[in-house]
């Protein structure tokens, strides 16, 4: 069942010269590939009007939006959100809420070049805070000064608490072969995740404006304990959250695991036990997507297309769920997860999105009225 792998951490293993080789073992794969129909690009989008939504707590369908972005890792050039994120709200017809980002704690430059201009484009970051270090590091305090200026810049970023993000610490912790801290033993990780919630205390981030997300992967890496072990508590988690993905089958590349999962096998057993851990927690899909390839080498762009049409339909009518964050990029490994994306489009998500469930809530309005399961 590897195929749970987080995407986004072989990404990682690219980025860290010593986890290189292993992310090589599947980039071995690459084949270039046009995974869908052409598109026009869209006309340049007018000057957004956010109009309120007010939030009524006893709603229990609103579903929020979000993607992560090909500048997801470094500093967010001026234009990317126009270039990305408002065509996707015009070319879909639904405007995204959230902008998943992937943050290392000895990046400060992230938190000042990128989440103001989310923030103030109308959109509420998302934060994966990675830590490039072993977790007895992390417990050790050798990590401490990094992890202290990166709260210290948000701390700016939060501007006397009238700005928010959300924020996974040690996002995947349950699974080794995605991150360097991962970790065996729950109790390791519930330690390093209240030590950096307190660094955040010490440097005075107001706590309305920070959301602590509790992000596993979906799946645990075998012999290790499930997502629940890891679970650090409601009174010290806001949202929780699991990665999850349909990684298909890598064109050029045989893998003994690799085969394609629908979206009830993708999700549905992992949101149920979130619902049975944290009852009182909002859900969210804090990473997925979907490839085409549906069998080795067989490339089905209809097929993508359902599987998002029933992947949005499916979650926005599961209880408890309140967000979901789509990978919506190709990385040169021939995993193809983007649905629009240079050109090419699939309009399956676009179907999808029309659920009545997906709205649009702004930052502030979040901030205000904080999302309830």
């Amino acid at each position: 069942m590897k195929f749970f792998q987080s995407f986004a951490s072989k990404w990682f293993r690219l980025l860290y010269p010593w986890g290189f080789a292993i992310g090589l073992l599947v980039s071995l794969g690459y084949n270039q590939v046009s995974p869908g129909n052409a598109a026009p690009e869209p006309e340049e989008s007018p000057h957004k009007i956010y109009f309120p939504l007010v939030l009524n707590q006893e709603k229990d369908d609103l579903v929020l939006l979000g993607i992560y972005p090909k500048s997801y890792w470094q500093p967010m050039v001026p234009d990317a959100l126009e270039q990305e994120f408002h065509n996707v709200d015009a070319w879909s017809g639904k405007h995204l809420s959230l902008a998943g980002v992937f943050h290392s704690s000895n990046q400060y430059n992230t938190v000042s070049n990128m989440l103001p201009v989310i923030w103030d484009d109308g959109y509420t970051p998302f934060i994966n805070l990675y830590v490039p270090a072993s977790m007895s590091s992390i417990l050790n305090g050798e990590q401490d000064s990094d992890i202290r200026r990166w709260a210290q810049d948000y701390l700016i970023f939060a501007q006397n608490g009238t700005r928010m993000a959300y924020v996974a610490p040690l996002q995947e912790m349950n699974y080794d072969a995605a991150v360097p801290y991962g970790s065996s033993n729950p109790e390791h990780y519930k330690q390093a995740f209240q030590r950096i919630r307190n660094i955040f205390d010490e440097v005075g981030v107001p706590p309305e404006s920070i959301k602590w997300v509790f992000a596993p992967n979906g799946l645990s890496t075998e012999g290790w304990p499930p997502f629940e072990s890891y679970y650090p508590g409601d009174d010290f988690v806001d949202i929780v959250s699991f990665s999850s993905y349909n990684f298909g089958f890598y064109p050029g590349i045989y893998i003994p695991w690799a085969r394609w999962t629908t979206p009830e096998q993708t999700f549905t057993d992992y949101v149920e036990r979130m619902r049975v851990m944290a009852p009182t927690k909002p859900v969210f899909i804090a990473q997925t997507g979907t490839s085409a390839y549906t069998a080795q080498n067989h490339y089905d762009a209809a097929a993508k297309n359902q599987w998002l049409i029933d992947a949005y339909t499916l979650l926005a009518e599961m209880p408890g769920v309140r967000g979901i964050l789509y990978y919506n990029d190709n990385l040169p490994n021939g995993y193809d997860a983007a649905f629009y994306r240079s050109g090419v489009e699939f309009t399956g998500y676009r179907e999808g999105v029309t659920n009545p469930a997906y709205h649009y809530v702004s930052p502030a309005e979040l901030m205000e009225s904080p999302l309830t399961p």
